[in-house]
């Protein structure tokens, strides 16, 4: 009864993971690397997570400030704290949302240092 119990657990959970996609986008500039990972399930949810790594030359900026821009919304922070070149950014999630899509194009700004630089992420197709 436990097996049949534990792999009804199991499908349960795999078939939650069947209906999404997760989209790799990525860019680069001057000074910085930015990859951007989002899972959509359900064409109405998604979880964000990415990450900014300081690749210029010299030392890395203590903190940094972000925008990131999609045509389904955006977001921002300021003050992120960067640890060994890297910074977690734009991480969340959201239910009955309006979600990036693929073939999107997403803006990114980052300012540090009185510097400013943009990037644009595409995916990885």
């Amino acid at each position: 009864m436990k097996k049949i119990l534990g792999l009804l657990v199991l499908l349960f959970i795999l078939s939650g993971c069947v209906d999404g996609d997760r989209y790799n986008f990525s860019g680069s500039s001057e000074n910085w690397d930015v990859f951007y990972v989002v899972d959509v399930s359900n064409g109405t949810n998604q979880v964000e997570d990415g990450t900014v790594k300081f690749t210029g030359d010299g030392e890395a900026p203590e903190t940094i400030e972000y925008k990131l821009e999609a045509n389904s919304g955006g977001s921002e922070g300021t003050g992120v704290t960067l640890s060994d070149n890297v910074a977690s950014i734009a991480n969340g999630s959201c239910g009955g949302c309006s979600v990036i899509q693929e073939d999107e194009e997403i803006e990114v700004e980052i300012s540090w240092n009185e510097q400013t630089e943009n990037l644009l992420l595409t995916t990885d197709n």
